[in-house]
């Protein structure tokens, strides 16, 4: 490979880890406090423990793109790194970067599992708003206690490379487990496979509901969610494959020169922003998903927090004039004409 290739190569990198990596974060920071609210505010989603899922996914997706995305833009674009200034930092970030994401998969799992269940007669009484808040702290405390070796063997190391201080994995068979089974196999192959088995049984019940006496209301409410979810899933599929593909073979992949290195560098790069895509996009596929839900989402922005901060404004607005005994009617049904403009 030429120089000129490999500069190339390493600008595109770059523009990659920074351009495309600033517009999943902003997506997703906007997408997933969308999702938030929208599940919160509405009781068509309250009441269901799939939604109680979502949210929890919502969340889990903003604190890995804080922690993982945002650090890594800091990193490529403006060479700001608080992982190098101690030890404690590193293994903090790491810490939250590795429990982050596996808290967003496993409840994205529980959201299939629970559409399914809650489709199903033999399985419904465990689609309970209880069960699922017990559900997601349990998952919550395990993924935090068997990734306790994340603070132990992840540390400030001397990369040989670069000559610098970089916050590594510093025991080899740590590495070799991390690499290969616990991004491969837990972030990967697992939930993905949960994810589509489930999601494909849901959608099979809910076609089988059409065919039987229900109520509308709740069948509707359910055909939904399961497109939402099923939709969310192959896109998943779809963007974070060719990540786990290449961890999958990196134990086979040989650097020899600094062309590969820049061959190496962009692959990683641009596989590992689609994976981050993944936890930004799903407010915007719920949207492509369901008209229902764009409806409720302009319903629930518009028609319920923007009306309520118009009314706010007038109502602020009017405790500051003064009350005057001639213009208390005036001004009273100008704020009463306000408001119902709002």
């Amino acid at each position: 490979m030429s120089r000129n290739t490999s500069d190339y190569l390493r600008y595109v990198t770059e523009s990659i880890a920074i351009d495309f990596g600033f517009v999943i974060l902003i997506t997703g920071f906007i997408g997933n406090l969308l999702n938030i609210i929208t599940f919160l505010t509405l009781k068509t989603f309250r009441e269901t423990s799939c939604a109680f899922y979502l949210t929890s996914a919502s969340c889990a997706n903003l604190i890995h793109l804080a922690a993982s995305l945002l650090s890594r833009i800091l990193i490529t674009g403006y060479n700001i790194d608080l992982t190098r200034t101690s030890s404690f930092t590193c293994k903090l970030r790491q810490y939250v970067a590795v429990i982050a994401p596996l808290m967003a998969l496993s409840c994205m799992c529980l959201a299939t599992i629970d559409q399914y269940a809650t489709l199903t007669l033999r399985w419904r009484h465990f689609s309970r708003r209880t069960l699922a808040c017990r559900f997601v702290v349990l998952i919550f405390v395990f993924w935090c206690l068997i990734n306790i070796p994340v603070i132990v063997y992840y540390d400030r190391s001397v990369f040989l490379v670069e000559n610098q201080w970089q916050c590594l994995i510093i025991n080899m068979d740590y590495n070799i487990y991390f690499s290969r089974f616990h991004i491969t196999f837990l972030l990967g192959f697992i939930q993905l496979t949960i994810r589509t088995v489930f999601g494909l049984l849901a959608f099979i019940n809910v076609r089988r509901l059409r065919n039987r006496q229900s109520t509308i209301i709740r069948l509707e409410r359910d055909k939904q969610i399961t497109s939402m979810v099923l939709f969310e899933t192959v896109i998943d599929v779809l963007l974070s494959s060719p990540f786990f593909i290449y961890y999958a073979y990196k134990p086979y992949i040989l650097i020899t020169d600094a062309a590969d290195i820049s061959v190496y560098t962009f692959i990683i790069t641009t596989t590992t922003n689609l994976n981050y895509a993944a936890y930004a996009i799903g407010f915007y596929i719920y949207c492509c998903a369901s008209s229902r839900f764009r409806k409720q989402v302009f319903h629930v922005v518009v028609g319920v927090h923007m009306k309520y901060w118009c009314k706010m404004n007038v109502t602020g607005t009017a405790n500051q004039i003064a009350p005057c005994n001639s213009g208390n009617r005036a001004v009273s049904l100008e704020m009463d004409i306000r408001i119902e403009q709002c």
